[in-house]
């Protein structure tokens, strides 16, 4: 098992969309754990209290619906840390790029998928962050790859 490359991360975030979410282009309470500045509009505390969940906190991994490859919470939830060490993209590199050998200064990792604490634009399928790698948050988690052989 190993973290997933930034490429791997958004296509299985992506699902076969085109779109900026999994969904659609629009950003939806009722599709992902997301907030504005913490401070969430009441139709969506409304929403996710409605279904037992806390607006500002992170949701339990099947609180909204699966994208269309059946993954939860790719959009949303927590930040995912992915393998790749963080650097401006290479325009050159198409095809399953795994991003650079090391990153600014080696200690920045990629992040992707948004989080329940931050606003709905960060949470798109093509949204990159990046953080120290050894920080630990509350709005960041991980998800592993099994390879297939």
């Amino acid at each position: 098992y190993r973290l997933p490359t930034e490429a791997e991360w958004e296509y299985a975030c992506r699902a076969g969309s085109k779109t900026a979410y999994g969904w659609g282009n629009d950003i939806d309470c009722s599709k992902a754990n997301y907030s504005t500045n913490t401070l969430k509009s009441s139709e969506c505390v409304s929403y996710a209290k409605g279904r037992g969940l806390e607006p500002d906190q992170p949701s339990p991994v099947k609180s909204y619906a699966p994208n269309a490859f059946g993954l939860y919470d790719m959009n949303g939830n927590v930040w995912e840390w992915c393998q790749d060490w963080y650097a401006p993209y290479d325009v050159n590199k198409t095809t399953n790029p795994t991003g650079p050998e090391s990153g600014s200064d080696k200690v920045d990792k990629v992040r992707r998928g948004g989080s329940w604490y931050g606003a709905g634009q960060r949470c798109r399928s093509g949204n990159r962050n990046f953080s120290h790698f050894a920080n630990r948050y509350q709005t960041t988690g991980f998800r592993l790859v099994k390879e297939i052989k």
